[in-house]
C-alpha cells in the first residue's frame, strides 16, 4: 500500500487513529483539506505522531493523487466488495469524510471503487473502515504471487502487456493459467 488519502476529515480522533494505522501498515498519509488543526489528532495518534507530522496536506483531490499510480476509492454499496477485490502493487486508498464519504466527482478520480460488506448498516466509522481495508489488503498481499517471476516472459508478451498484467493483479489461479497459455503458444 502506497498511501492513505483522507478527504476532508472532520474528527481529529479518527485522523489520529488512522495515523496509527498508517504506521502499523507502513504507509504514508495524505490529507485533503482537514477541518481542524492536525495537532488536535495527536492524542489518538499516540506514539505515532510522526505520521501526523509527516502527513502531506493538499487543497484538492487532484493534487493529492496526481503522482499516484492506482487509487482505490471507497463508497458504501458501490463498486467491488472488499472480499473479492485483489490488491495490486503501487496502490493507494482514498477514504471519504465521516459525514458523507466521497462525492461522485471524487470517485471519478479513482481507478476503481470498493465497499465493505456490512450487516444492517451500510457504512462504518472512518477509522474502523480504514482498519478493515488495510487488514484485508495486508493479508491478501501476503499471499500474492510475485509478478516479477513473469519477467522472463516479457519477450514473449511484450512490455505493454506485461505492464497491463501487473496492473490487473490477477489471482494465483489466473496467473498460473495465463503463464501456461503463454508457454503453450510460444
Amino acid at each position: 500500500m502506497e498511501k492513505i488519502i483522507l478527504i476532508e476529515p472532520e474528527k481529529p480522533e479518527n485522523t489520529g487513529l488512522i495515523a496509527r494505522l498508517a504506521a502499523n501498515y507502513n504507509t504514508d498519509l495524505r490529507i485533503v483539506k482537514p477541518d481542524f488543526n492536525l495537532s488536535k489528532a495527536r492524542k489518538t495518534a499516540n506514539k505515532y505522531q510522526d505520521k501526523l507530522r509527516n502527513a502531506k496536506i493538499f487543497d484538492s483531490v487532484q493534487e493529492a493523487i496526481q503522482d499516484l499510480e492506482f487509487v482505490v476509492g471507497t463508497k458504501p454499496g458501490k463498486g467491488s466488495p472488499l472480499k473479492k477485490f485483489h490488491p495490486r502493487e503501487n496502490m493507494s486508498i482514498m477514504i471519504g469524510r465521516e459525514s458523507s464519504g466521497l462525492t461522485n466527482q471524487e470517485l471519478k478520480h479513482c481507478d476503481t471503487v470498493i465497499h465493505i460488506e456490512t450487516g444492517k448498516q451500510s457504512s462504518l466509522n472512518q477509522s474502523h473502515a480504514t482498519a478493515v481495508i488495510l487488514h484485508q489488503f495486508h493479508n491478501k498481499e501476503q499471499g500474492r504471487i510475485n509478478l516479477d517471476k513473469l519477467q522472463p516472459l516479457q519477450d514473449d508478451i511484450g512490455q505493454v502487456t506485461m505492464k497491463l498484467l501487473k496492473r490487473s493483479s490477477p489471482s494465483n489461479r489466473e496467473l498460473k493459467a495465463l503463464t501456461a497459455e503463454i508457454k503453450q503458444n510460444n
